[in-house]
């Protein structure tokens, strides 16, 4: 038909009309549009491109043979809308002619470069105002309409997104209008919408600023749209999930209901995926899994029948995914669902067979959750075990270190503790570095190595400055500046370190601050002013001693017996208040006492400890 209507009896015969040659050239165009279209192999043209570049051509001759403005539009209303529908059918074949040359990839087509090209196709089609009647009133005008959004959406689809906006449109009106391109065009929209939300959920991980809340809500939005169509069900539930998960991460205030939604979300895909490969089925049910334990910690209180049956179900999830495909990823999750169960015997082989697949921080927390799941079963030595295990393999954190260097002082091993507090000290922050620098100065007040009393007094001091509301910080950074002396006890610049909280136990450890000032002062017999100043501190010793005593009329039961973790022991205050002033009499010389009498032992045993026996 090409060769026919372009040859020398046809468009080339120069005794026909102007008329009859646009016409034969521009249906050996169509016939060139469609071998540019076809699959199948043809004769006429080397390839895809130049059947669009004959095409192109001929309708250039064809627009020569008669221009659109020669063409009338007046008259019967027959010939006059046959006249339109040439018009039209005309620029549209021109637009195809276009689009071919530029998807073939032709740099030197006569239209130019591919994208000017699609320009000039999409400039063509822009003009044309598209009407479709209903097809049974006008069915070649209603079918021509659809031609032409069909292809004017795919031209400036070919143009890039920042034309989205006028191809929606179009196969918008292709779904409501033209019933024989409803399918793909509803397909088509699924798709754009699909990798539309794509975009943001991908930005939501490696964009810097991450997309905003409303703009994640919109992804939201496309994926629901998305879901019109069969083949993006299952991938848009997922791409819902994993925007809803990072939404709860983002934004604390709507974190229950995200969670919630990336449930259903992850639920609607695991059943989807029920025919799926296992690892893919597993993935889905993993991520339902971590999305259930997400949203067991916003779920009613701890211990909760409401959070223990949704930790239930993250747990049996989570099972069946370790179950289809096992990772060492799924089983710290199964392990975190058990522990949150209370099911600590269920957490520990978890959390084992995880070990062997991680790595870094992620082999860190697992083994943190692993000896914090066997303080749970009440296996402290294993948890001590598991912890020293992975520390020795090279597992190297402060925070396993802490952890060793925790528990080695709860069980009273305080050089242990001390070695692996120190290793450490320089890697954890917040209230960790705090409880650290606490322990290391009560167990170097144990211990006693070279230089203690400063390193002591500095890692109490450092507890204090990262935490002063806890009050044994305070306590411990009073008796280290009581066993460190020197100057600030002695001019007593240093009082500030025993706090005056008002409580029996604060008033003791005062008044031992002033026996220690006491005894650090230089007195003289011959000097009365230095006689003078020392028996006011005796004196500022007494006050807080007698103003302890006090305070303990109306103190509760837990200001009245106190563990000082250096001792080891509960601490008497009534007792040792009374022994205080006990001593204060013996300076005064009011009193004798020494090693010969009875009381001489448990007075030496809390005073001497801390150097405040001494008078001067």
């Amino acid at each position: 038909m090409a060769r026919t209507c372009e040859g020398p009896s046809a468009a080339g015969d120069p005794s026909r009309s102007g008329i009859d040659r646009a016409n034969a050239y521009f249906n050996a165009a169509i016939a060139y549009n469609r071998l540019a279209a076809s699959e199948a192999p043809n004769t006429l043209c080397r390839t895809k491109g130049a059947c669009s570049q004959q095409a192109l051509s001929l309708l250039d001759q064809s627009l020569t043979s008669q221009q659109d403005n020669q063409i009338s539009l007046t008259g019967d209303a027959q010939q006059v809308a046959a006249n339109k529908h040439f018009i039209l059918r005309r620029t549209l074949a021109r637009s195809r002619a276009l689009q071919g040359i530029a998807r073939s990839g032709v740099i030197d087509a006569s239209c130019g470069a591919p994208s000017a090209c699609l320009t000039d196709a999409a400039a063509l089609l822009s003009a044309v105002t598209v009407d479709i009647p209903p097809a049974d009133e006008a069915p070649e005008t209603a079918r021509l309409g659809c031609e032409v959004l069909d292809t004017r959406w795919r031209i400036n689809s070919d143009l890039g997104r920042e034309r989205e906006y006028l191809y929606v449109e179009d196969l918008r009106r292709l779904v409501s209008s033209c019933p024989s391109f409803a399918a793909s065009a509803t397909d088509q929209l699924a798709s754009i919408a699909f990798d539309r939300a794509e975009r943001v959920k991908e930005a939501l991980v490696s964009a810097d600023p991450a997309p905003s809340v409303e703009a994640s809500l919109g992804a939201i939005t496309d994926y629901r749209d998305a879901l019109r169509v069969e083949r993006f069900k299952l991938p848009a539930n997922r791409g819902m999930g994993a925007i809803y998960q990072a939404l709860a991460r983002r934004d604390p205030a709507g974190t229950r209901t995200y969670l919630e939604n990336a449930v259903a979300a992850y639920s609607d895909a695991a059943t989807l995926s029920a025919s799926s490969p296992a690892a893919e089925r597993a993935a889905d049910l993993e991520n339902l899994g971590a999305s259930l334990l997400a949203l067991t910690s916003v779920t009613g209180t701890p211990g909760s029948e409401a959070r223990t049956a949704m930790a239930e179900r993250a747990a049996a999830t989570l099972q069946d995914a370790v179950d289809l495909s096992p990772t060492s990823a799924r089983f710290v999750l199964l392990g975190e669902a058990y522990d949150k169960t209370g099911q600590c015997t269920l957490a520990i082989p978890a959390y084992n067979s995880a070990l062997p697949g991680l790595a870094g921080t992620a082999k860190i927390s697992a083994v943190l959750a692993l000896s914090a799941a066997y303080d749970a079963c009440g296996q402290p030595d294993l948890a001590l075990q598991a912890l020293n295990q992975a520390n020795a393999a090279g597992t190297v954190s402060a925070e396993v270190r802490y952890e060793i260097g925790r528990k080695e002082f709860d069980n009273g091993n305080f050089g242990a503790a001390l070695r692996a507090l120190q290793a450490a000290e320089t890697g954890v922050n917040g209230a960790q570095a705090a409880d650290a620098n606490y322990m290391m100065s009560v167990a170097e007040t144990i211990t006693r190595p070279s230089g203690w009393q400063q390193s002591a007094l500095t890692h109490a001091e450092r507890a204090v400055s990262l935490n002063a509301r806890t009050w044994k910080y305070n306590r411990q950074a009073c008796l280290a500046t009581i066993l460190r002396a020197g100057r600030s006890v002695k001019d007593g610049s240093s009082l500030a370190r025993c706090p005056d909280t008002g409580t029996p136990e604060a008033d003791l450890l005062r008044g031992m601050y002033f026996l220690k000032q006491a005894q650090s002062m230089d007195v003289s017999a011959y000097n009365l002013a230095s006689q003078t100043q020392w028996r006011s501190v005796l004196r500022a010793a007494e006050t807080a001693f007698t103003r302890g005593q006090e305070a303990l009329a109306d103190a509760p039961e837990r200001e009245k017996f106190v563990f000082f973790d250096d001792l080891q022991t509960d601490v008497d205050i009534s007792a040792r208040l009374t022994q205080g002033l006990t001593v204060i009499q013996r300076c005064n010389r009011e009193i004798t006492l020494g090693p010969q009498d009875p009381v001489w032992n448990d007075l030496n045993a809390f005073y001497g400890h801390y150097g405040v026996l001494k008078c001067s």
